[in-house]
């Protein structure tokens, strides 16, 4: 990561910020359009389920979203010659991202084999941090400052993009859900940006948000084209770019955290990944009704997802169900906010009164949004329950565990030290009782709402 600070930015280099956004902005609202038109024309086009019109939408306009991305990252590397191996890197990684996008939407790869093209995305950043063309750190943590994973870390970057990419793949299945709830994650990592000072982020999140903008703006409801494959997984892939080279990764994971919840639901359920495609064809997680709401499935067998779990209350709208996503993402975004002037606390950048006073003013519209929104409480208690849990457990972890004098085990091209593996095996029962807790919940949601039903019934 390089600091703000280190390069002397001025007006200038804020004129080419600028550039760099309206550019993003004008290239996407031109290419989505013929996009559409050429999907359409080709048969690409999907069926929108959760209308009961079922009017045919294009798919794979997520195209827009990687043809902005390049375009960007080229006018990016003559604006900032200082970021070129970076920005190429990034272009590298969104290109493939795009490619195995657009191979999936015509295909329809297995998720195993998705999975593994994935991973293959992230090996162009592997390689070029391996190889020093570019240099990405180990993780700042708040409370404990720099991790102490150095060797491993760099082997860990493919799989951190494809987690992204594939997080943000199960995310989608309604108008304006993915692309809604990516775009306030990135205006938050910008925010997040600012106030790390990092450089990288800053360039790329204004990237990024200049393509989603225009993106949203034909996604959401009622939406005239999806994103398809090619979408979602550059979204998630240039999201895990920001955390990697921009150094933040716990601004990232908190911003994602709705994304990591209702991965963690399917993959729970259904013992492995499940796109909405797949869910709809064997283990529906909604029912849809005949005035164009859509209810929970009360099914045992059915799938466990974060949509399911709002509808747990009642039937929504398709409009007013995603706009309880939108929430809950701010909120998130909240969290990563927090969690980025902790760090920066903990580099000793500024006072602690700086982070109670930002918590102490989000606390205001949390409370709002909880009032109005009811349905996202206990989704929200649970969060905070984990993001403080999981606080506990790094600092356990480093006072108890990372002090003890073992050896590294060398497997030649890595050495992983005892500590971490340690670690693991801790991490296991605590994740394991945080699924117990979440899932219990959820039943605990479902068979409320069931139980009223039957007494309306009982009435009527």
């Amino acid at each position: 990561m390089t600091l703000i600070t280190e390069l002397f930015w001025g007006p200038l280099e804020i004129i080419y910020l600028l550039l760099l956004f309206v550019v993003g902005l004008a290239i996407t609202f031109l290419f989505i359009p013929p996009i559409m038109k050429y999907m359409r024309k080709k048969g690409n086009v999907g069926f929108d389920i959760h209308k009961s019109s079922r009017p045919e939408i294009p798919e794979s306009g997520g195209l827009s979203i990687v043809v902005g991305l390049i375009v960007v990252s080229i006018i990016s590397i003559i604006l900032f010659p200082y970021f070129l191996n970076i920005i190429l890197v990034f272009l590298i990684t969104i290109i493939l991202a795009g490619i195995i996008g657009l191979i999936d939407d015509k295909k329809k790869l297995r998720s195993r084999y998705k999975i593994a093209l994935t991973i293959f995305t992230g090996i162009p950043i592997f390689l070029a941090n391996y190889f020093e063309f570019i240099t990405i750190s180990s993780p700042n943590l708040p409370f404990l400052g720099k991790t102490r994973v150095t060797m491993l870390y760099p082997f860990l970057i493919p799989f951190i993009v494809a987690v992204f990419a594939n997080t943000t793949n199960m995310m989608e299945g309604y108008n304006g859900e993915g692309s809604g709830t990516c775009l306030i994650a990135v205006c938050f990592l910008f925010v997040c940006s600012l106030i790390l000072f990092s450089a990288e982020a800053i360039i790329l999140t204004i990237m990024i948000i200049s393509v989603l903008i225009p993106f949203y703006f034909y996604n959401k409801y009622p939406s005239k084209v999806f994103p398809g494959d090619v979408g979602t997984l550059c979204m998630g892939t240039a999201i895990a770019c920001i955390a990697l080279f921009g150094s933040l990764e716990v601004a990232v994971f908190c911003a994602f955290l709705m994304h990591i919840f209702n991965s963690f639901y399917i993959i729970s359920s259904v013992r492995g990944f499940l796109e909405s495609s797949k869910i709809r064809e064997s283990k529906a997680d909604i029912i849809m009704l005949d005035d164009n709401r859509i209810k929970a499935s009360y099914q045992k067998n059915a799938v466990l997802t974060l949509p399911r779990l709002i509808l747990a209350k009642g039937p929504l709208s398709e409009k007013e169900l995603v706009n309880n996503f939108y929430f809950i993402s701010i909120i998130c975004g909240y969290f990563s906010i927090i969690a980025t002037l902790f760090i920066v606390w903990t580099q000793e950048r500024i006072e602690l009164y700086y982070v109670i006073l930002v918590i102490v003013i989000f606390i205001v519209p949390t409370t709002i949004f909880l009032y109005k929104f009811n349905r996202i409480r206990g989704i929200i208690f649970l969060m905070i329950f984990l993001l403080i849990g999981g606080v506990i457990f790094l600092i356990i972890i480093d006072v108890y565990v990372m002090t003890l004098p073992f050896s590294d085990i060398d497997l030649i091209i890595v050495n992983i030290p005892i500590n971490i593996l340690i670690t693991v095996m801790l991490l296991i029962p605590c994740l394991f009782l945080w699924y117990v807790i979440t899932i219990k919940y959820f039943w605990y949601e479902i068979n409320k709402m069931q139980k009223k039903e039957f007494g309306t019934l009982k009435q009527n």
